[in-house]
């Protein structure tokens, strides 16, 4: 596993670097709009649904990606501003969902426009000597978290379709 995270870390690492953070909006904007068509007709039964209590619901997920992808703008931010920003939080446990599900979509959506609007505040060209620990990926700097909001994305994508194709998912 440990060769996969290093992989990912140096793709993130490199593409986060040699292209500007509006030219990694496409790919990130991209994931979230997967996301949030996989969200699509959920209700609240299918949002609580689980094989198992180990497993995360979607709305779980969808709470986590909430989360996460708050406290990775704030980040990214500060790493642009030359701070050094608190990374605890960066990613959320398994947590019972706070909201419904019709109200965790809107905060997808609404976390989708503000990630454009502070992309829009982000600088050409940041110091990426400023870095910041991801509790799996190690030491990031901005455009590398940047772009781990599309991977982190897709990863609860692929969960959230896993969730929807099991035999017992509710209305299938």
């Amino acid at each position: 596993m440990r060769s996969e995270q290093d992989k990912v870390r140096n793709y993130l690492l490199t593409q986060g670097q040699k292209y500007s953070f509006e030219e990694l909006w496409f790919r990130i904007v991209k994931a979230r709009v997967q996301l949030i068509e996989e969200l699509n007709g959920i209700d609240e039964e299918q949002a609580g649904f689980t094989p198992n209590q180990s497993e995360w619901t979607i709305a779980e997920v969808v709470q986590h990606v909430v989360l996460s992808t708050e406290r990775v703008a704030f980040i990214i931010e500060a790493l642009v501003n030359g701070e050094e920003p608190d990374t605890s939080g960066i990613d959320p446990p398994k947590m019972p969902a706070a909201s419904g599900i019709t109200t965790l979509k809107r905060h997808v959506l609404s976390g989708a426009i503000r990630w454009s609007a502070m992309t829009h505040r982000l600088p050409p060209n940041p110091d990426y000597k400023f870095m910041a620990r991801h509790s799996f990926f190690g030491d990031l700097h901005a455009g590398a978290l940047y772009l781990f909001q599309r991977v982190h994305d897709l990863d609860h994508v692929n969960q959230i379709v896993s969730l929807k194709r099991h035999l017992h998912y509710p209305g299938k």
